[in-house]
């Protein structure tokens, strides 16, 4: 098999690996089999890197044995100190992030931001000027799934669906008490104290930012509620303010509630992210189950009176 791609100027900022995907109709791990086999030339000369970035005008020329399988070695999950990649490609990365990390740099004492620690892991893996921007963010001491933009017109894309609320945000939260009713939508009129920086509820008016979400009780217990939230704005601490502000803080949220014996952070966890890829008409999903330290959390509140608890599926 012998085969010749150019790369046009739609193609500027695809990897080797993705362009051949695109062209050839072929799977991510064939195409990385052939350039790890030495099977393809760019601008004539082997290349072995998967995720070189082509220019418009490079000339790639696959040559292969017909009926040879080619495909790469299974991915692996990477992960680095507190967090995990669930998904790459050429457009963006999205990330599985542990409690106690922010996530972009937030000053000394808070640590290496997430932003930071794949900046670094990046270098690390040989890219000379890795991209990366920030599309949005989840608090610091709760865990769960970040997406960042690896180019600047992908950024412009999320961003813009970010902007238009278009993605789907579901998260997993444990308030404190009894939420009623088993469904709700919560409207707020949210600010930011001048000094502080804490978020609160303000009167409608030109001074507070709208802040909406529904949600649905998945598990009842004695003295909390498992509960999905779907998120339809993205302000800053919203859902922990929002609840906060019905009389059930999350457990374990110290700002907006009280310290709890049972959890040293927020219960408050990034479940589902789905948005639309860039640069092509594919919806993109993405589930992150629970951590440890919440189902630690959850078969604690079940215990004591197991009988009594109400539930439907998450």
């Amino acid at each position: 098999m012998r085969r010749r791609i150019k790369a046009g100027a739609d193609d500027a900022g695809r990897t080797v690996q993705r362009l051949l995907h695109d062209r050839l109709e072929i799977s991510n791990a064939e195409a990385k089999g052939l350039i790890g086999s030495g099977c393809v030339r760019r601008n004539g000369r082997v290349t072995r890197r998967p995720d070189d970035r082509v220019e418009p005008g490079d000339a790639l020329e696959v040559e292969a044995v017909a009926g040879k399988k080619y495909a790469g070695s299974a991915p692996k999950t990477r992960e680095g100190e507190g967090y995990r990649v669930i998904h790459e490609d050429d457009d963006l990365v999205v990330i599985e992030k542990d409690a106690g990390i922010v996530t972009i740099p937030a000053g000394a004492a808070a640590g290496d931001s997430l932003h930071e620690l794949l900046l670094a892991a990046y270098r690390k893996r040989g890219h000379k000027r890795p991209q990366l921007h920030v599309v949005h963010r989840i608090d610091r001491f709760t865990s769960g799934l970040v997406v960042f933009a690896r180019s600047h017109p992908a950024h412009l894309d999320l961003k813009a669906q970010f902007k238009a609320r278009t993605p789907e945000r579901v998260y997993l939260a444990i308030a404190e008490g009894r939420v009623e009713p088993e469904r709700g939508r919560l409207v707020h009129s949210l600010a930011e104290h001048a000094k502080s920086l804490k978020v609160h509820v303000v009167p409608d008016g030109p001074g507070g930012r709208l802040a909406t979400l529904s949600y649905r009780v998945v598990e009842r217990f004695d003295t909390a509620t498992l509960l999905e939230v779907r998120l339809e704005t993205g302000r800053r601490n919203q859902i922990r303010v929002q609840f906060a502000a019905i009389g059930h803080p999350l457990i374990g949220d110290v700002t907006y509630g009280e310290p709890s014996p049972l959890l040293p952070r927020v219960a408050l966890h990034a479940h589902r992210l789905a948005l639309t890829a860039p640069r092509r008409p594919e919806r993109l999903r993405f589930e992150s189950p629970l951590p440890e330290d919440l189902r630690r959390l959850l078969r604690t509140l079940r215990a004591p009176h197991a009988e009594k608890r109400t539930r439907t599926p998450v």
